[in-house]
C-alpha cells in the first residue's frame, strides 16, 4: 500500500531528481494530463496491446494444441517437467541477449541457416512489423513451455469417461476437442490467458535488449515509454503517472478475465453440470 500511495503522491507532482536534489512541488494532475494527451504515449500503449496479443494468441493456441496431441497420446510429462521449465526460469535479459545474437545479420544463426539454403535473411531492425514478431518470436519460445504445462493439467482434470461416452456417440477428432475438451478448459484459458497477460502488458526486458523500441519508435511500448521519460527526460512524475495508468489498464484487463470466469461458474452451477 504504502509504495502505491507514494507513487500516487509523486505522480500529482513536478518530482525531479537533477542536480542531486529533490524538486518536489504539487501540480494537482497536469502529469496524467501530460501523458493522455501524449501520441507517443497511446502509441506505446497500442504496441504493447499487439505485442501482448500476439503472444497470448500464439502461446495459447500452440501450448494448448501441443497438450492435447500430447494427452492424446499418453505422454508422460514428469520426465521433461523440469527440462520444459527451463526457458521461463532464464532472466529475460539472457534471452533477450540470446535473442538478438540469432537476429544478427552477420552472426545470427537465423541468418546462417538461412544463408546456407540460399534464403536471404530478414532485415530485422529495418521493419516495424518484423521488429515487433522478432519480440513475439522471443517471447512465445520463453513462455510457451509454462502454458503447455498448464493446460497439460488442465487436461488431466477431465475424466476420462466424458471422453468414452463422446467416442460411443460417435464423436472423433474435432468434433470431440470442440464440443468436450474446449468448453471443460475454458477455466484453464483464461487462468493461462490472466497469468500471460499481466507480465505481457508490462514487458520491458526484451524490448530494451532485442530493439530498444526501434526502429524508430515502432517496437516502443509503455514500459520503454515509462523508462524513457524517468531517465532520458528525468520527468520521475510524468513516469509514475504513466505508470499508474499501465496499472490500471491491467487491472481492466484482469477484471474482465475474472468477471468472464464467475459468469462460466455460474452458467456451470445454474445447470448443475461441469
Amino acid at each position: 500500500i504504502f509504495p502505491l500511495m507514494y507513487a500516487l503522491n509523486v505522480s500529482l507532482s513536478d518530482y525531479s531528481l537533477a542536480a542531486g536534489k529533490q524538486v518536489h512541488q504539487f501540480n494537482n494532475f497536469q502529469n496524467f494530463s501530460k501523458v493522455l494527451t501524449d501520441p507517443e504515449f497511446w502509441h506505446s500503449l497500442w504496441v504493447t496491446f499487439k505485442f501482448a496479443g500476439l503472444c497470448l494468441i500464439f502461446e495459447l493456441t500452440i501450448g494448448l494444441g501441443l497438450a492435447v496431441v500430447f494427452s492424446e497420446r499418453g505422454f508422460r510429462l514428469e520426465p521433461l517437467s523440469m527440462l520444459m521449465i527451463l526457458p521461463m526460469a532464464i532472466a529475460p535479459v539472457i534471452v533477450g541477449l540470446v535473442f538478438r545474437w540469432f537476429y544478427s545479420n552477420d552472426v545470427g544463426i537465423i541468418g546462417f541457416l538461412l544463408r546456407s539454403v540460399g534464403i536471404s535473411p530478414p532485415s530485422w531492425s529495418s521493419s516495424g512489423v518484423a521488429a515487433l514478431f522478432s519480440l513475439v518470436i522471443a517471447d512465445i519460445w520463453e513462455w510457451t513451455p509454462y502454458v503447455f504445462l498448464i493446460c497439460m493439467a488442465g487436461l488431466k482434470s477431465i475424466e476420462p469417461e466424458i471422453y468414452e461416452a463422446a467416442e460411443i456417440d460417435g464423436a472423433r477428432g474435432w468434433i470431440k476437442f470442440k464440443r468436450i475438451t474446449l468448453p471443460l478448459m475454458k477455466p484453464t484459458i483464461i487462468l493461462v490467458l490472466l497469468l500471460r497477460a499481466i507480465p505481457a502488458l508490462k514487458e520491458f526486458d526484451k524490448v530494451f535488449i532485442i530493439t530498444d523500441g526501434g526502429p524508430g519508435v515502432a517496437t516502443e511500448v509503455t514500459s520503454s515509454y515509462i523508462f524513457k521519460q524517468f531517465l532520458w527526460f528525468n520527468n520521475l512524475g510524468t513516469a509514475t503517472a504513466a505508470a499508474l495508468i499501465l496499472l490500471a489498464v491491467i487491472t481492466i484487463v484482469c477484471q474482465i478475465l475474472f468477471a468472464y470466469l464467475r459468469k462460466h461458474e455460474e452458467q456451470i452451477q445454474g445447470t448443475g453440470k461441469w
